[in-house]
C-alpha cells in the first residue's frame, strides 16, 4: 500500500492546520481565480482537493467545482465544511492518475499545496497527462528541491509544537539521492498512545517540473515564485506554474 494512503486522515488536519489560516487560503483563491481568469459558471477540478480548502471558496464565488481526491476521510470532512458554510462542489473519490471524467470536462484545474511528488515519477507524470487531457489550463503549486535544500541542515532535524492538548514532535531529514523530503510525525495526546505518522515528498526543480509539465502536453508554462506572480527565483518560496 502507498504511505500516503495512510497518512491523509483526520490526523492531517492536526499536522497542517497552524499554517493552513483563512488568510493565507484567501490569498491564493484569488490568486487562482486572477491567474486562471475564473467567471462565474467555469468548471473547474481540484486535484486532491483534501478537506476543501481551495474547492469550497472557489464555489461560493460562482464556479462550478468538482474536487477529486482518494482520502474518504478528508472528504468527508469536506462535505462537513461545505454544509457549514452552504457551498458544495462535487466530491470525488478517486485517483488523480486516473480521473473519471470525460476529455475536456473542465475549464481549468488546480493542483496546489505540494500535492505532487507523493509517488513515482512516472506517477507524477500520470496526474498532470489526466490534468491537461481534462482541462485547458492547470495551476500548480508546490515546494521545489532548491528552495527547500537550501534552508535545511545536512542532517536530521528535530521540531515539537503543542496545539489544543496535542504535541506534534517531527524529525525531518532529505534523502540525497533520491531527492525526497522525508518527516517521521510523532502526535501525542494525554490519556491515549502515541500516533506515528511517515512523510515522503519527492523533490522536484523548476526544471524538472517544468519539463514534466510539457511531456504531459502543456505548451505554454509560465512560472512564478509565488501567489504575488513574482519572478521564479532559485530561492523562491515556492515553486506556481499557470500551465496551458
Amino acid at each position: 500500500m502507498s504511505w500516503w494512503r495512510e497518512f491523509f486522515d483526520e490526523e492531517y488536519v492536526v499536522l497542517y492546520a497552524p499554517v493552513l489560516d483563512p488568510e493565507r487560503t484567501e490569498r491564493e483563491v484569488a490568486a487562482c481565480a486572477s491567474l486562471l481568469r475564473l467567471a462565474e459558471g467555469m468548471r473547474v477540478l481540484d486535484l486532491c482537493c483534501g478537506t476543501g480548502r481551495h474547492a469550497i471558496p472557489l464555489q461560493r464565488r460562482g464556479m462550478r467545482v468538482a474536487g477529486v481526491d482518494s482520502s474518504r476521510k478528508l472528504l468527508a470532512k469536506a462535505a462537513e465544511r461545505s454544509d457549514r458554510v452552504g457551498a458544495h462542489p462535487a466530491w470525488v473519490l478517486g485517483d488523480a492518475r486516473e480521473l473519471p471524467f470525460r476529455s475536456g470536462a473542465f475549464d481549468a484545474a488546480i493542483c496546489l499545496f505540494n500535492s505532487i511528488g507523493y509517488g513515482t515519477d512516472a506517477e507524477a507524470l500520470a496526474m498532470l497527462r489526466e490534468a491537461r487531457r481534462c482541462c485547458k489550463a492547470l495551476l500548480l503549486e508546490t515546494a521545489h528541491r532548491d528552495e527547500h535544500v537550501r534552508n535545511t541542515a545536512p542532517g536530521s532535524v528535530f521540531e515539537w509544537a503543542e496545539r489544543d492538548g496535542v504535541r506534534v514532535l517531527v524529525q525531518r531529514w532529505i534523502e540525497a539521492l533520491p531527492g525526497v523530503s522525508r518527516a517521521i510525525f510523532r502526535i501525542q495526546r494525554e490519556g491515549h498512545p502515541d500516533v506515528v505518522k511517515d512523510f515522503r515528498h519527492r523533490l522536484y526543480t523548476a526544471t524538472e517540473l517544468t519539463a514534466m509539465l510539457r511531456k504531459a502536453g502543456f505548451e505554454r508554462i509560465e512560472c512564478y515564485g509565488d501567489y504575488d506572480r513574482r519572478a521564479f527565483a532559485i530561492d523562491s518560496p515556492i515553486f506556481l506554474a499557470h500551465a496551458r
